[in-house]
């Protein structure tokens, strides 16, 4: 009997009891199944296995030639011309190598180890300045300096405000969601419509689970519904017709950019002292404060005189109110935005929570999934955050090679107890920017909740 042996040759030709012999040799040496294939003078050897493929859901074949086993019972070698296969002489140190490789490959994204150190300073900490980032990761002034410039321009880096201050100003955060059932609105069209409207800060065209999110800033509920319909009855949705949802949304992890045409809506908050409002009110803004966060807006490094100059402030004004708007946590810090993140697809995944009570229960899980770092140029998670409906969480991840969003849907089942994934893929930006960046998540809302709910240090 050939118990551990595949013989991929017609049943009813006889095997060599030489051949029986050699393969009985071969069978302490390999630890898997041995393929017998019949060829001219002799017989194949492959050692063969079956490993479960999480992209192709199913098993996947995995073998390597032995050798040649003659009629006679001699065994020859293989003789191994292909680099990656030198060397080897069983499918355990294939698979090793195999693995190995994939690891490189992932490393091979960066082109120094420093470049992730980098980008985390780059979206934590820029206006700290190259002396003290370089003393945080450990090189040089000039090589800090250099890396800096080569990162910024092989992502497209842009500096800017991770900002806190909406509803100090009476403005909330809100999203619109949409499914059409038979015709999707023409692209260009929808574009227009909505870089119009400044309190659209990001739009984008998606496919799966949903076709478009909007996400909003508007003073109250009423208003960012009104905002939808007004969008909903324009000629671009004519004949689209589909499901709408409508919510508030909160940041955990992450932020939704300000365009830049929304400081048009808040110059109206700038206050100007008159008999009616002899002090600033809660929801008022100083000319200082006001033109230090529309600059920074726009340019995260930008040098404070330059904004004291432009606005005819006086010296120091800008500098002062930076400092000021952060400890008032109207702003969280400076960070970036990639212009050209090396990506496949960005995804957004509405996760409904079914049972809350199981949720709660596994929260921390939750937590720790959003939080986990991967070796890659962005974090694995760019954005995180509650949502109102449907009724759950929305993330926003990105993915670099074909597979990998059903490994990141595997890990959001696995932690997101009660829950159910509806996943879109981004097909198009119509206006906004996603803050593609690499934050330090230790420095985040998300991190903040679990240190205080599980109370660890």
């Amino acid at each position: 009997m050939l118990k551990y042996y595949n013989i991929e040759i017609n049943i009813m030709q006889e095997v060599p009891e030489a051949v029986r012999a050699a393969l009985e040799e071969l069978k302490s040496k390999h630890r898997h199944h041995l393929q017998l294939r019949k060829c001219e003078g002799g017989y194949y050897v492959s050692e063969a296995t079956s490993k479960w493929d999480p992209e192709k859901g199913r098993n996947r074949a995995i073998s390597i030639y032995v050798g040649k086993i003659t009629d006679s019972g001699e065994f020859i070698g293989p003789v191994r011309k292909r680099s990656s296969t030198r060397g080897i002489d069983n499918l355990d140190q294939y698979m090793k190598i195999g693995k190995e490789r994939s690891k490189a490959k992932e490393k091979q994204q960066f082109e120094s180890e420093y470049e992730p150190l980098i980008l985390k300073e780059l979206s934590t900490n820029p206006r700290d300045g190259i002396a003290a980032i370089s003393k945080r990761i450990g090189l040089p002034y000039s090589t800090t300096q250099y890396w800096i410039k080569k990162l910024e321009k092989k992502y497209g880096i842009h500096y800017t405000i991770e900002h806190w201050f909406l509803r100090n100003l009476g403005f909330d955060r809100y999203i619109a969601i949409a499914k059409f059932k038979d015709k999707r609105p023409n692209a260009s069209e929808l574009k227009k419509e909505v870089e119009k409207n400044p309190y659209i800060q990001l739009a984008v065209l998606t496919r799966g689970a949903y076709d478009l999110f909007l996400f909003m800033v508007a003073p109250d509920i009423r208003f960012a519904e009104d905002t939808v319909y007004d969008l909903r009855s324009s000629p671009v949705f004519e004949n689209c017709p589909g499901t709408w949802y409508s919510s508030y949304y909160q940041q955990g992890i992450g932020h939704i950019m300000l365009r830049d045409s929304f400081f048009d809506i808040l110059k109206n908050k700038i206050w100007q002292r008159t008999k009616e409002t002899p002090r600033k009110q809660k929801d008022q803004l100083f000319l200082r404060e006001y033109a230090t966060l529309k600059e920074l807006n726009n340019n995260g490094l930008i040098e404070f005189s330059k904004i004291d100059e432009k606005y005819n402030l006086k010296e120091g004004s800008a500098q002062y109110t930076y400092h000021k708007l952060i400890a008032e946590d109207m702003m969280k810090r400076i960070t970036i935005a990639m212009d050209k993140p090396p990506i496949k697809d960005t995804a957004i995944i509405i996760a409904e929570q079914l049972d809350v009570n199981k949720f709660n229960a596994h929260k921390k899980d939750y937590y720790i999934e959003t939080l986990s770092d991967s070796n890659t140029p962005l974090n694995k998670y760019i954005f995180a955050g509650d949502i109102g409906s449907p009724y759950g969480i929305i993330l926003i991840t990105t993915t670099y090679s074909d597979g990998e969003i059903e490994k990141i849907e595997e890990s959001l089942i696995r932690s997101m107890r009660g829950c159910t994934l509806r996943t879109s893929i981004v097909s198009s930006i119509l206006t906004g920017n996603l803050g593609f960046r690499k934050i330090d998540t230790s420095k985040t809302w998300i991190y903040e909740k679990l240190l205080k709910e599980y109370n660890k240090q």
